[in-house]
């Protein structure tokens, strides 16, 4: 496959923490002022603003609240990761919130009185991220399970080297009171189990996309996708109507072309190209745009996906060598081709190298380290900022700092418009 290229430029290198920065610089350490919240007590320079010492149901005691914000409930559960909120068939809006060691449903049609009306136990890995979608009038949420630390998962149930403890889950939850297990999927090349899901539908059939963030334990030798991106398709039109997970293949980063350091993806979205000029190679095309650590931001073509009604041949030939190996290189060979990249992270240390763990000036990965990644889902006019009057795509990328004592994370705004053709691809 060529190495396909997208020239990806940074319109803003860099968003600070401008609003925290002018709350200390007109605050001091000398209390609340113009409702700012209260003093933090720490230096200046520290980058969490605030610790646990607060009433989270008060607003007045949150270190950047204004005026403006009012409180309406509170949800006292923890072990909080993502959640997903989704208005279900009957009309009532229900949030279903990784929970840790399990999956919660919490009603919240009535804002001011939140209700939790069902729960999936899941002890033995850590439940971080949970995604909904509906078919022919069923719900159902997808989960992860990941080994994040075994120290904080149940020891009685199962073990920890279970396969089966370490997949994505397909859960019905159509009946809110009793959650129930559907099928699942374990990849064999990454041990540790997934991270975070998208969930997407192409041409009329839902896919899921698993972020792998671990890599140690993989073959790359063997060609594996270590650290890469498991594209499977939720298939409702098996045996007794169940669905089940079906993986068709992988995305996975040009290792060649990246400095070294943490390479591996932590959360992606996947989008279908938002420009309306048909005369553009994109339009119609689906992508996956990857947050990748270290690799910076990764971006994968997912438009000639294996699909049961283009070509049920292709799809049936995938899926059958895809679980006969495991999901492993031995058998399972479709990868997404990557068709763009971006890793000019800020140099903030002015050394001429983009801070990194390779490169000089990690400081706990506040410039290198991408952790999100979110493309604007329209086309937006640039001409204020300079790009002319033709509409402009826009991807939002933003770190996870581990530790820091110097400054914060920051978030980039870049510019993802244009395109190159080399020797035919994109």
């Amino acid at each position: 496959m060529q190495q396909a290229v997208l020239r990806v430029s940074a319109i803003l290198l860099l968003v600070v923490a401008v609003a925290a920065t002018a709350a200390y610089l007109l605050e001091g350490d000398d209390g609340p002022s113009g409702g700012t919240g209260p003093a933090t007590g720490r230096p200046f320079a520290d980058a969490l603003l605030q610790d646990e010492e607060h009433d989270h149901r008060n607003a007045s005691e949150h270190q950047l609240y204004t005026n403006n914000i009012e409180y309406v409930d509170f949800n006292a559960n923890l072990g909080n990761a993502e959640i997903q909120v989704a208005e279900a068939p009957d009309g009532r809006t229900y949030v279903y919130q990784a929970g840790w060691n399990e999956m919660r449903i919490v009603d919240v049609t009535n804002l001011d009185n939140t209700t939790q009306v069902g729960r999936y136990y899941d002890p033995n890995t850590q439940v971080l991220d949970v995604k909904y979608i509906e078919y022919d009038g069923r719900e159902y949420v997808i989960l992860q399970n990941q080994i994040v630390d075994s120290g904080n998962a149940d020891p009685n149930v199962g073990e920890w080297e279970d396969p089966a403890q370490v997949t994505v889950t397909l859960v019905d939850v159509t009946d809110k009171t009793d959650p129930s297990w559907v099928d699942s999927w374990y990849d064999v090349d990454h041990p540790s189990g997934p991270h975070n899901l998208f969930t997407y539908m192409i041409d009329n059939e839902w896919y899921i996309f698993v972020a792998n963030p671990e890599y140690e334990d993989c073959n790359i030798g063997q060609g594996d996708a270590c650290g890469g991106i498991t594209i499977a398709h939720l298939n409702f039109d098996l045996q007794n109507s169940l669905p089940r997970i079906v993986k068709l293949g992988e995305a996975e980063v040009s290792w060649e072309t990246t400095r070294g350091g943490w390479i591996y993806i932590h959360d992606m979205t996947v989008q279908k190209w938002p420009g309306e000029d048909a005369n553009d190679p994109r339009y119609g095309h689906t992508y996956i745009y990857g947050a990748y650590w270290e690799a910076g931001l990764r971006i994968f073509d997912v438009t000639l996906v294996p699909h049961p009604d283009r070509d049920r041949g292709e799809y049936l030939w995938h899926a059958s060598l895809c679980r006969a190996a495991g999901g492993t290189q031995a058998g399972c060979l479709w990868r997404a081709p990557e068709v763009g990249q971006w890793m000019d992270f800020a140099d903030l240390d002015h050394d001429g190298q983009p801070d990194s763990s390779t490169t000089g000036n990690v400081n706990g990965g506040r410039a290198s380290y991408i952790h999100y990644v979110e493309p604007f889902p329209v086309m937006v006019n640039g001409s204020h900022l300079g790009l002319g009057s033709e509409p402009r795509h826009v991807t939002f990328c933003a770190t996870e700092v581990l530790e820091t004592s110097v400054g914060t994370g920051l978030m980039y705004i870049l510019d993802t418009t244009e395109y190159e053709m080399v020797n035919g691809n994109l």
